[in-house]
């Protein structure tokens, strides 16, 4: 990395102005948007439920009695899954074609849903939230391609922020449902045999919609390519970074509620069951809400990145915002329960546009096998598995405060890699 021509001698060079090969399909694409296209919006929106992970933390430790390490698995078991299956799911859509990939997917997490509402071990809670897991990747892999399909091509990525930004719509809403059921006296299972009904309506409605033909693609999955790939400077770096920051957001999002519990005294509940009014007993208590505010201004900094980016540049936002939310977690992590309210908002709001920069800067660096590195990007997940469990460890013998370290340590890695690193990203 220290010359110009010491990385044109690599393996695989970055993209200097070789466009990059055009996907091509065994049908022209449609001129208006597909029926199908709205499924998959529902689609998305259906995973997006699953956000609810974090809040539901503090309950499932009181009511099997664990430590916070242990409790911590149940973002292990979440984002293995990913690791694991996301380049797999795509090698079988493939092969046997998106539609079986999908369905299969949404009704393996239809049944993850109703086994959690029947399970009464932990044990059994971690392996039902792991098949959940799993169909939401086999969903969204087989998924984001098929999106491009289902309308004219300069439409895709608006499509796929619609998809994405219902997907966080989703998780927020999914906090006030949950609130509500456990604000009138619901336990909290009920809420995943409602996550397990708006599965079945979905894998309906997929069943009977008209898939397009399997479409072809210029490059596949280069499997004899990886070991060069690995030795570039490029992917080396920002594959790392995307590694560190998929660690930082779970590590700061997952323990939102207990770090309110632990830190400030604010019970970790999602809602107050004891309290004299319905509005009191439904809506969210602040843990449970700055939690679903986190998700939301996730959401809202994706759909306006955008515009924000063609002002005022891609490199600039990105250092900005790296900066920003180091800036925001540390605020939120060290002050006072007000100011960690108004922190972890704005840490969901600028870490937003930080990830999709990093991955695209990443793939836009090369001119070929984009396939084959963005499987290995996908892998990232694997790494942010580990992150709960550790803070729950640091938790339980050192304390909250410093457990919420572990991400902001992450972090540094990645505002250094926005400020030093050679990625192209215009």
């Amino acid at each position: 990395m220290k010359n110009s021509q010491a990385a044109r001698q690599l393996p695989f060079e970055p993209a200097v102005e070789t466009p990059p090969k055009p996907t091509l399909s065994l049908v022209p694409p449609p001129a208006r948007p597909a029926p199908l296209l709205w499924v998959m919006y529902l689609a998305y929106f259906s995973f997006g439920l699953t956000g609810v992970v974090g809040t539901l933390t503090p309950d499932i430790i009181r009511d099997f009695h664990l430590t916070r390490a242990a409790a911590g698995l149940i973002g292990t078991a979440t984002f293995l899954s990913v690791a694991l299956f996301a380049m797999p799911s795509g090698v079988l859509a493939d092969r046997i074609g998106a539609r079986r990939v999908i369905l299969a997917g949404v009704g393996l997490m239809a049944l993850g849903c109703f086994m959690v509402s029947r399970s009464h071990t932990y044990p059994m809670i971690l392996a039902m939230i792991f098949a959940i897991g799993t169909g939401v990747t086999m969903l969204q892999t087989s998924g984001s391609p098929l999106i491009q399909q289902l309308d004219a091509p300069q439409n895709y990525h608006r499509n796929l922020t619609f998809a994405v930004a219902g997907c966080t719509i989703a998780a927020f809403l999914a906090i006030f449902c949950l609130a509500y059921l456990r604000g009138t006296g619901h336990p909290w299972q009920t809420y995943y045999l409602l996550f397990g009904a708006v599965c079945v309506v979905v894998v309906a409605l997929l069943a009977l919609s008209k898939f397009p033909p399997r479409a072809t693609n210029a490059e596949g999955l280069h499997l004899e390519q990886i070991g060069q790939l690995l030795r570039n400077p490029i992917l080396l770096t920002y594959g790392l970074g995307i590694y560190l920051y998929s660690m930082a957001e779970i590590g700061i999002y997952f323990w939102i509620p207990k770090f309110f519990e632990d830190v400030h005294g604010v019970p970790a509940a999602v809602s107050n069951a004891s309290a004299t009014t319905l509005m009191g007993r439904v809506f969210p208590s602040l843990p449970a809400f700055v939690y679903a505010l986190f998700l939301g201004m996730t959401g809202v900094g994706r759909m306006v990145g955008g515009s924000v980016l063609k002002r005022f540049g891609t490199v600039r936002v990105l250092r900005f915002c790296a900066v920003m939310t180091m800036v925001s977690l540390l605020v939120a992590t060290f002050g006072s329960t007000k100011l960690t309210v108004v922190g972890f908002a704005a840490c969901g709001l600028f870490i937003s546009v930080v990830y999709p920069l990093l991955y695209t800067g990443t793939l836009n660096s090369f001119d070929k096998y984009r396939g084959t590195i963005s499987g290995l990007l996908c892998t990232s997940y694997i790494a942010a598995a580990a992150v709960p469990p550790l803070q729950g460890w640091v938790a339980d013998h050192i304390g909250m405060r410093v457990a919420m370290l572990v991400p902001a340590i992450c972090f540094t890695y990645v505002i250094g890699l926005t400020m030093f690193g050679r990625a192209k990203y215009d």
